[in-house]
């Protein structure tokens, strides 16, 4: 077993064409039975939940994509930033491009890289202000989180930024899900929480996280007035509709919609993912039928 962790800054500027070349450096690190992950840890301070989101989507697709030319679809994948837990993290390999970044973090050993620059770039200030990190006290999202993989983490990274206290998060109930494909191979209901909050323990330790089952469309947006955000990618935007129709319906104020591009999606007509949760569990059963 190996964990690996890359640590990357200065994201705005970064060659993103050149990035892969990082993760192609640590594939000889994982085992060939694993299980194994890979850590990415951004330094940089964001200002903007939307620049966060383009970075995220960028990083898990990049990487994403080097594992899988080794065939590696069940390799977990976390990025972390800002107000992350490192002392949750302790690294066989880590790699670093400024040995001055080391003293940050645990790690067994550790190999350099170069980080590839653009040059002669100009900064872009589209995503400089007020800032959303904490803007909201209580937010709210929701999901199957079935064999929890980047497009989830990318939605609990935004949620978790735009939230200063309290997190709620409906987890939708078995019950539900006795239609989808591969059922077979479901995570249960205790499985799928516990995978969100060792995510989100070591992302934001300071976040109170509620999980509540998801029986309906609003869930708890529909009966929790504190709630001031919902967190939705982009499919799901017609959901959060429906929540602020009915909060309205019961006296309660509407909530801001925070949309987050889906991963792997260019525009709204060109919706992908690298790996579903659907397409996990068709991996794992031709893995156990093998």
């Amino acid at each position: 077993m190996a964990r690996v962790g890359v640590v990357l800054k200065d994201t705005k500027i970064l060659d993103y064409h050149r990035v892969s070349e990082i993760f192609e450096n640590c594939l000889d690190s994982f085992s060939c039975n694993g299980p194994d992950q890979l850590d990415i840890v951004i330094l940089d301070e964001f200002r903007s939940y939307v620049h966060l989101d383009e970075t995220l989507g960028k990083l898990y697709n990049i990487s994403r994509e080097v594992l899988l030319t080794r065939s590696l679809h069940m390799l977990p994948i976390n990025i972390y930033f800002e107000s992350f837990d490192s002392n949750e993290c302790h690294w066989d390999i880590l790699f670093v491009s400024d040995e001055k970044d080391l003293s940050k973090f645990h790690y067994a050993e550790y190999k350099l890289f170069e980080l590839p620059i653009l040059k002669n770039v100009e900064v872009s200030t589209k995503y400089d202000g007020n800032g959303d990190q904490d803007k909201y006290e209580v937010s709210a999202l929701g999901g199957t989180f079935d064999h929890i993989h980047e497009g989830h983490k990318i939605l609990l990274s935004i949620a978790s930024y735009l939230t200063s206290s309290r997190l709620i998060i409906g987890v939708t109930d078995q019950e539900l899900l006795v239609n989808k494909k591969y059922k077979e191979y479901l995570e249960n209901f205790d499985e799928r929480c516990n995978n969100v909050i060792a995510f989100l323990k070591v992302l934001k330790p300071t976040l109170k996280v509620e999980i509540v089952p998801l029986r309906d469309v609003c869930g708890p947006t529909g009966r929790v007035p504190e709630i001031q955000a919902l967190v939705v990618s982009r499919e799901t935007i017609e959901g959060g509709k429906v929540v602020n129709k009915t909060r309205l319906e019961k006296g309660m104020k509407e909530l801001d919609i925070c949309v987050v591009n889906v991963l792997g999606g260019h525009d709204e007509d060109d919706w992908s993912e690298k790996l579903s949760s659907t397409d996990l569990r068709k991996i794992i059963k031709e893995t156990s039928s093998a």
